[in-house]
């Protein structure tokens, strides 16, 4: 009991790492460009914790899933020289959009991280590092360390070459028909046999065929990782494009939803998996959130940044009482789709 509270607290932490982020960028930017930050708070409703630095009031509040950054003349009409209604149209769209942009640069790092401590580098020797249990290789005695030297009387190199030869001759290799492998293990050369299982991949419903062993590689370098970084994160955002897509246009996903409930709920039981999971999780979060906040949708940050480009197109600001009065119907709206999907993460976290 007390272990799935500390991992529900690490989940609500996490989730508050990401929000501190984003509102951090609006924080950060607001400044640097000139203008007065009201107050900067971590969480909703009652206060929890306040001080007040610098005519800033910072504060941690009660509910840990969201938080803002306000500033004067946000949402109304204010001669203050120091208010972003006075400020240039560019500097405030770059206030607003630092937001999202914070999210990506924090997915990135996280990013980076992940694939230089633990996604391989696609650079395989034919060095066994795993063996699945129940399969052929582990029925012909093969083990986790071995250095595979030869097959069907073929020698093979050690190099990503060698790796790959031996995987196409596993996947072209006739049914019920065994290998013969050399193994090198501790300095000894040890013949064994495994005939090739076929096997169907249940995401793609591909089939292969397998002996059941994973060839050892190695993680990115800083140099690596910091030029894969960027290609692994247009893939998932893709991914996720096309998520939304289904969703809005096919329904699809409706159920599998979740609100701050599920997402508290699913981050709790994955970061049990270990630390490879809560990287892998900050950086998918961090970058769907900043994803998110740039739908031009009213009260996200991207519905912001419409009315900016309007504003510098037409080259006169649109009064702030409407725009405010626009953001705030989609505020209402938002919250009202957070209470139904969280009452659904609440059903379902009651049927098991």
């Amino acid at each position: 009991m007390i272990v799935n509270i500390l991992y529900i607290l690490l989940a609500i932490v996490l989730l508050g790492v990401l929000v501190m982020v984003h509102e951090f960028g609006h924080y950060l930017v607001g400044r640097l460009t000139g203008m007065t930050v009201l107050e900067f708070s971590i969480g909703f409703g009652p206060k929890l914790i306040g001080w007040r630095r610098k005519e800033i009031d910072y504060s941690l509040r009660v509910i840990p899933l969201g938080g803002y950054c306000s500033f004067l003349g946000e949402d109304e009409k204010n001669d203050d020289p120091r208010a972003m209604n006075n400020k240039p149209v560019w500097r405030r769209f770059l206030t607003i959009f630092a937001g999202p942009a914070m999210n990506f640069v924090f997915a990135f790092l996280a990013c980076v991280a992940l694939l230089m401590g633990y996604m391989t580098a696609g650079i395989a020797t034919p060095t066994v590092e795993d063996v699945y249990q129940d399969m052929p290789a582990a029925e012909a005695g093969i083990q986790a360390g071995d250095v595979i030297v030869e097959a069907n009387g073929e020698e093979i190199a050690f190099s990503e070459e060698g790796a790959q030869k031996l995987r196409d001759l596993i996947s072209a290799s006739p049914v019920d028909e065994e290998i013969e492998f050399v193994v090198e293990r501790n300095g000894e050369r040890i013949n064994v046999s495994a005939a090739p299982a076929l096997m169907t991949d249940e995401q793609t419903g591909t089939s292969s065929y397998m002996i059941g062993i994973v060839f050892e590689g190695r993680t990115y370098t800083l140099g690596e990782a910091l030029a894969q970084a960027p290609r692994t994160m247009v893939d998932f955002v893709e991914m996720m494009l096309d998520a939304l897509k289904n969703l809005v246009f096919h329904g699809e996903g409706v159920d599998e939803m979740a609100g701050p409930v599920g997402i508290i709920s699913v981050v709790s039981e994955v970061a049990r998996e270990g630390f490879y999971m809560v990287l892998y999780i900050l950086f998918v979060i961090s970058l769907n959130l900043g994803l998110m906040n740039l739908l031009p949708l009213p009260a996200l940050d991207g519905g912001r940044l419409v009315f900016l480009i309007v504003e510098a197109i037409r080259r006169k600001p649109i009064p702030p009482e409407k725009e405010g009065m626009v953001h705030g119907v989609g505020m209402l709206l938002l919250l009202g789709l957070i209470l139904v999907i969280t009452y659904q993460d609440i059903v379902r976290l009651i049927a098991g």
